[in-house]
């Protein structure tokens, strides 16, 4: 919903106290009380005009500028509405003359809004609504704000909500341009997992060697020992669950970091490690639903590169 600010001065005025609302330039600063219609499709925003006691005309220069914010914001969107309601003080006059007050307060409202070029098709109602919503306020002691009054009810559409799409890998990547809808991927293989890599796993928030990760390790090294001709690349990663985005870039870093010393260790040369990188917490290759799939994102990864 399009959101209005309203300056509120509050003056003393017939002996009761009157908040004067005041717009100010291209309409964009009227602040109204909020609430949702009981038509469908509209939030509605309120907009109090005051006028004098016992008096039907237009006659403050703040009241001016505030319906001529209010035009401003109706020339803008041809898809929003008002409704205008008139209301009259239980003490300006007997029944007839209450009715009438507020009936001419509201009509006169809608003369200047439409004297300003907004379609009178625009408008959903014109209503006097008389003095008893004020009889009913003294009754409640209710603390009675404006006296004298009008009130513009702005009906703004509610957008259509976006479409629906579905993703049911839950990867981030819509189904309707994921490549792989049921297996976890990212945007560089078009929704697919990396096939070529193999994962070097770590415990969560960790990133020296366990048990697992030597056996995933010496079985590289034995397929890189009978080809020779095989050459590897090394990437770190880590989860966003094992701590702040700091924490997941240095894990990732050391976990690509001893993972290319082990392999050297292990009489692979360097030049057969053409590169070591780490992207902290930024290419899960899982939605981290339990616990496997956490710990699954906590890795290395070598890819085998053949020439």
């Amino acid at each position: 919903m399009k959101m209005i600010k309203l300056f509120v001065s509050v003056c003393f005025f017939m002996g009761y106290l009157i908040a004067l609302p005041a717009a100010g330039k291209n309409g964009k600063n009227i602040q109204a009380k909020n609430y949702t219609d009981s038509l469908p499709k509209t939030n509605d925003s309120t907009v109090t005009i005051p006028f004098e006691y016992k008096q039907s005309a237009l006659n403050f220069d703040y009241t001016f500028k505030l319906m001529d914010s209010v035009s401003a914001i109706l020339l803008t969107d041809t898809l929003i509405t008002l409704s205008i309601d008139g209301y009259s003080y239980f003490d300006e006059g007997n029944d007839n003359i209450c009715y009438w007050l507020s009936q001419n307060r509201a009509l006169a409202v809608k003369s200047y809004i439409m004297g300003r070029g907004v379609d009178s098709l625009r408008i959903k109602w014109v209503k006097g609504r008389s003095k008893f919503r004020s009889i009913e306020r003294k009754a409640k002691k209710e603390a009675i704000i404006f006296n004298c009054t009008a009130e513009i009810i702005i009906n703004y559409p509610i957008p259509e909500p976006p479409p629906v799409v579905g993703d049911m890998d839950e990867d981030g990547i819509p189904d309707d341009v994921d490549s792989c809808r049921n297996e976890y991927g990212d945007k560089a293989h078009n929704g697919c997992p990396e096939r070529n890599a193999i994962i070097v796993p770590f415990e969560p928030q960790q990133s020296s060697l366990y048990s697992s990760t030597y056996k995933v390790l010496d079985s590289v090294i034995t397929l890189l020992h009978k080809d020779p001709s095989l050459t590897i690349s090394i990437e770190g990663h880590a989860y966003k669950k094992e701590g702040v985005k700091s924490l997941c870039e240095k894990l990732a870093r050391e976990r690509a970091d001893i993972v290319k010393r082990y392999l050297l260790t292990r009489n692979i040369g360097i030049a057969r490690i053409e590169a070591v990188q780490s992207f902290g917490d930024l290419r899960p290759i899982t939605a981290g639903r339990n616990s496997w799939e956490v710990a699954r994102n906590c890795r290395a990864a070598i890819l085998l590169l053949h020439h």
